[in-house]
């Protein structure tokens, strides 16, 4: 069994989920982060869903790990009925998404059938190289 550090989380993002009936509060929720945690990236609007694995109008907001604490706690104190998609940013999108993900609010089923098929096989060349490499001390 092998652990993976902390280090390999560069950051992370969080998806907010809206709808025609929830973007004014998502709107509130967009401007008191801006003003609470400036250092944050926050993403442009996406009101045409799907867009990649999420099925859901939504904005990202990327941040440090060092604003975890402060800001995903607000987030389920203040998220007002939407839901939340809180993921690591190791550099893998795919395992990010699927494998590190965690919910604030009712989680919202992803379309990661693209991401899939590319990280599989990325895994499958991982594999023949690791192979390769033992083929290669063994001889």
């Amino acid at each position: 069994m092998e652990f993976r550090p902390k280090e390999k989380i560069k950051g992370y993002h969080v998806h907010i989920y809206y709808d025609g009936a929830s973007k004014q509060w998502a709107g509130h929720l967009r401007r008191e982060i801006a003003k609470r945690w400036p250092e944050a990236v926050i993403g442009r609007w996406r009101d045409k869903a799907p867009q990649g694995p999420h099925p859901v109008s939504h904005f990202q907001v990327a941040f440090r790990t060092e604003l975890f604490s402060e800001l995903v706690p607000w987030l389920a104190l203040n998220r007002n009925g939407l839901s939340m998609l809180v993921h690591t940013n190791t550099g893998d999108g795919y395992e990010d998404h699927a494998f590190y993900d965690m919910w604030i609010g009712p989680s919202v089923e992803l379309r990661l059938d693209g991401m899939r098929a590319s990280w599989e096989k990325r895994q499958e060349e991982k594999k023949k190289e690791k192979q390769a490499a033992n083929d290669s001390e063994a001889a």
